[in-house]
């Protein structure tokens, strides 16, 4: 073995190794399946000590300078297989090939019995995606160049689900994704299809790049009402946050639970604030201050009080995202909702959030 790839199995290890210390990299076949397939050989440009650090690396920048396409950071690699639960002789469908590192984690994972098509949008991608795979010698991995949209591991963030991808699953089959629902970022779910309903109960914060195609998250719609209460100053009320419950996850516990919850920046040149809005004002704490002030804007009382009740509910056991469960019904099929659920409609499916 050429001294390069000693060096390379080396730091390989040591990364494996790193993630099991943690606590992340819990399942030993996943463990396995980082050990024997190599990063490097999906990222032949990147210098070694990039590669084996765990981190996203950035693999494809877009017309306008922004990036399009990254090679995943190998912690929220690990989870969302784990989540998967790949097993000998499945099919896995993978939407969004990437370099086909992860394609070839789970071909690892499946076995020669098994199967993985891998798609990719983007012919660039899709064709060092393919030339990665056949370098690093990874067999049962096709990759096909297509929009992913008409589709069960989804590496790049949607706000809605496709019909396609549930359609594909059998009953009990995972379909895992990056999805943005509400709050800050994504959650990474994994979703049990359950008859015509798929649930999920597994869940985690993450971040990826959007999908791109037919299933791209749609873009949020101007809100003249929200211009029209920031053009004035806010109004103070008395209430605080404190900024220690903002990092421990208050925002985005809100943002999966609560009705009207924006993010907006109250002007241009200030950091993003948050809180709930309804149709007569908004509530935002606002400022990089401890503790962050709620400051209302508009006839904003109401959601100032829906806000503060929010946070003194989340405060007295401040539960993690884990404790939420998701359910998704194609559009126009969901129950009626009970009490405490909260509703998020989109084009496709429906979604009721609710605590566990």
């Amino acid at each position: 073995m050429a001294s390069g790839e000693v060096d390379a199995q080396r730091r390989n290890d040591e990364l494996v190794t790193q993630l099991e210390s943690t606590g992340i990299l819990r399942e030993p076949a996943v463990a396995a399946a980082f050990r024997a397939v190599l990063r490097h050989r999906f990222l032949p440009s990147k210098p070694l000590d990039e590669v084996y650090e765990d981190s996203a690396i950035m693999t494809k920048v877009g017309e306008a300078g922004l990036p399009v396409s990254s090679s995943s950071q190998p912690t929220i690699m690990a989870i969302m297989l784990q989540l998967l639960d790949p097993r000998p002789g499945q099919r896995v469908l993978e939407i969004g090939a990437g370099t086909g590192y992860n394609a070839a984690l789970i071909a690892h994972l499946v076995g020669p019995r098994g199967r993985v098509v891998t798609v990719e949008i983007d012919p660039d991608l899709a064709e060092r995606a393919r030339a990665n795979l056949a370098g690093a010698g990874v067999g049962g991995v096709e990759v096909a160049l297509a929009d992913g949209a008409g589709g069960w591991i989804v590496t790049a963030a949607a706000d809605d689900l496709s019909a396609a991808w549930a359609d594909q699953l059998v009953d009990g089959g995972r379909l895992v994704l990056p999805l943005a629902l509400g709050g800050p970022g994504q959650l990474c779910a994994a979703f049990a299809r359950r008859g015509r309903a798929l649930a999920a109960s597994q869940l985690c914060q993450c971040g990826f790049m959007p999908l791109r195609g037919g299933m791209a998250p749609g873009q949020p719609a101007i809100d003249d009402d929200l211009a029209r209460w920031l053009d004035q100053e806010g109004r103070q009320t008395g209430h605080v946050v404190p900024a220690a419950d903002v990092r421990a996850g208050f925002e985005s516990w809100l943002g999966m639970t609560a009705d009207g919850y924006i993010r907006t920046r109250p002007r241009d040149h200030e950091i993003p604030a948050f809180g709930l809005r309804d149709a007569r004002g908004t509530a935002l704490l606002v400022g990089e201050g401890d503790p962050l002030p709620v400051l209302v804007y508009g006839d904003g009382d109401a959601a100032a009080l829906r806000l503060v009740v929010a946070h003194q509910a989340w405060a007295r056991d401040r539960p993690a995202l884990d404790r939420l469960r998701i359910f998704a019904f194609p559009r126009g099929e969901e129950p009626a909702p009970p009490p405490g659920v909260r509703v998020v409609r989109r084009p496709h499916f429906t979604f009721l959030v609710r605590g566990a």
